[in-house]
């Protein structure tokens, strides 16, 4: 009979600890939309996020002053945890794909090549089979260009 409340007595306390563990713990949603990511949290203080899984290179994210917070990374894997300065929450990851585009804007006296992906890239101008030019964009710049000829645009 001893040991049947001993046994009662300790599952009670491991259901406390967990319960506390469950309330305690930093609770903290991302979401993706391209390059642009966003966290939710609802006791998180810090979100701790960095481009090597074992956190060797941090970068600290405040929550303190609110609850969610929404910026833009550079495409790549990325791992990070919330930390509410009791716990540290556990690790997750996602990938910011590249995404590489070129739009060419024409109007009456002049083309504007432009740099519509999310990465920088190497844009090459062939005529008849021979490279004729070739230009470097980063996201969102733009370049006048001629009209004649083909361009071939590949990540940088």
């Amino acid at each position: 009979m001893k040991h049947k409340w001993i046994i009662v007595g300790q599952a009670i306390f491991l259901i406390i600890v967990i319960a506390i563990i469950y309330i305690l713990y930093p609770k903290t949603s991302t979401q993706l939309n391209g390059n642009i990511v966003k966290f939710d949290s609802v006791n998180a203080k810090v979100i701790i996020i960095s481009n090597n899984p074992d956190f060797s290179n941090p970068r600290y994210i405040d929550l303190s002053e609110r609850n969610n917070i929404t910026f833009d990374l550079e495409p790549g894997t990325y791992y990070w945890k919330s930390d509410n300065g009791l716990i540290e929450g556990i690790s997750h990851k996602f990938t910011i794909d590249s995404e590489v585009g070129m739009n060419l804007n024409d109007s009456l006296n002049e083309s504007d090549l432009v740099n519509i992906g999310n990465v920088k890239i190497n844009v090459t101008r062939n005529s008849n089979g021979v490279m004729v030019g070739h230009i470097i964009l980063d996201p969102d710049q733009s370049e006048k260009v001629d009209d004649s000829g083909d361009y071939i645009g590949r990540q940088s």
